[in-house]
């Protein structure tokens, strides 16, 4: 009787499961800022209903299958209504977000680059002193951010058990992204 992709069910009920380890915490991030990190894009319903359940999610980054989205130091309005507009693109891939919305020094990047040049900003936020990252190193890194929240709504397998090889999990593709649990600087994962 109802569209579950529309009403973002999966999403919701996600968002709404991780609420309460905010709640414990004093967090209401219906009314307070969060810092996330995560996984997809805005045109993947989990991803985008999800990342559009609060207008108080405070992107930092996010790892499609194909591209990188940073933006260091977001503004929690426009962001949100670049989320919202992207999402309802029905093909909102990063590199089609507003670059003029996106923070000093953040970007969207591919994922297969050989190269990627950090900014200043960049560098602080991972807190390096290096100069340039591959694709996967970059990913890898913002996988560790200490952060609020790590949401997961894209496809993958991107964190494993300490004592989990890579070879087990049957996900080659994101083997060089991949980190421990015991590597996760975000206080609540959310899948």
């Amino acid at each position: 009787g109802y569209h579950h992709k529309k009403l973002g069910v999966t999403a919701k009920g996600a968002i709404k499961a991780s609420q309460r380890f905010f709640i414990e915490e004093g967090v209401d991030f219906y009314k307070e800022p969060i810092s996330i990190v995560g996984v997809g894009s805005m045109s993947g319903d989990v991803f985008g209903n999800g990342l559009l359940e609060s207008e108080q999610f405070k992107l930092i980054a996010a790892i499609s299958s194909d591209e990188i989205f940073i933006d260091p130091s977001p503004d929690v309005q426009i962001s949100f209504t670049e989320r919202k507009r992207l999402f309802e693109l029905k093909r909102g891939k990063w590199s089609l977000y507003d670059e003029k919305k996106i923070s000093n020094g953040g970007g969207v990047f591919k994922r297969a680059s050989k190269s990627i040049s950090l900014t200043p900003e960049i560098k602080a936020l991972l807190q390096t002193n290096k100069a340039t990252l591959n694709g996967e190193e970059l990913a890898k890194e913002l996988l560790k951010l200490k952060v609020d929240m790590l949401y997961f709504g894209g496809i993958g397998t991107y964190v494993k058990a300490s004592t989990e090889s890579n070879i087990s999990l049957g996900d080659k593709e994101n083997e060089f992204v991949r980190i421990d649990a015991d590597e996760i600087g975000a206080m609540v994962v959310c899948e």
